[in-house]
């Protein structure tokens, strides 16, 4: 019965997904306002149904911040961009500090590889790009908030890849895959509001969007953090 029950709450944001995903293709992109939010709705109902009484407070209110700017992006995303970054900034720190209990300091001279050196290098510029093709089409008194939302999006993605590098969670993956698709979305969202709108390019972003939820919530609902006494110290 309880894999059952599990398994439709599955079913179940598969479906919202799905329809959220079919408006954005057939019908006015305002029309999502009625749809968005109910897939959050879906996976607030599959974590609670995992974790049951043992929930993080932290990834809760992060939900609702997430409910919240799905409803303000399709209401008016320009209207609300001040609003809407700051949101994004709260959900990604509240993020940040519900991995904490997953790093492992013993671990961080894993970061100095080649490979995360080039990854962070990419990620760094990639986010100025972004910044700096979107300065002239955000308001003055708005871009205060985008520069805020910048370095949110820094600091967990410092997160969750020393989180991943440290290779001490076989789903570590899940969490990587999740941080790439925000990163996607957080960058593409404004782009496509200010810079070039594209129907596709809307139905990719909430793609990305929903999934990187979902399997934030998959990684934390099922990944148990370990005890640094029992890691072998295999970068040393």
């Amino acid at each position: 019965m309880l894999k059952i029950k599990l398994h439709f709450f599955d079913i179940l944001f598969v479906i919202a997904l799905s329809i959220a995903v079919g408006m954005s293709v057939i019908m006015e992109k305002s029309q999502l306002l009625y749809i968005c939010p109910v897939v959050i709705v879906t996976i607030f109902l599959k974590y609670i149904s995992v974790v049951k009484k043992n929930t993080d407070p932290l990834f809760l209110l992060a939900l609702a911040a997430l409910f919240c700017i799905n409803f303000l992006t399709f209401y008016s995303f320009h209207d609300y961009f001040g609003e809407i970054s700051l949101l994004t900034s709260l959900y990604l720190i509240l993020y940040t500090f519900s991995l904490k209990k997953y790093l492992i300091q013993s671990k961080l001279k894993s970061l100095l590889s080649i490979s995360s050196v080039i990854g962070g290098f990419l990620i760094a510029y990639i986010s100025y790009a972004v910044i700096e093709l979107l300065l002239d089409k955000i308001p003055n008194n708005s871009q205060i908030y985008m520069f805020i939302c910048a370095i949110c999006v820094l600091i967990y993605t410092v997160t969750f890849a020393i989180v991943y590098l440290n290779n001490n969670y076989k789903n570590g993956t899940i969490l990587l895959t999740s941080g790439l698709f925000s990163l996607f979305q957080i960058g593409l969202s404004p782009i496509n509001e200010y810079f070039f709108y594209n129907q596709t390019f809307t139905v990719i972003i909430i793609i990305c969007h929903f999934m990187a939820i979902y399997l934030f919530m998959k990684f934390i609902s099922e990944t148990k953090p370990v005890d640094p006494k029992n890691i072998k110290k295999q970068y040393f």
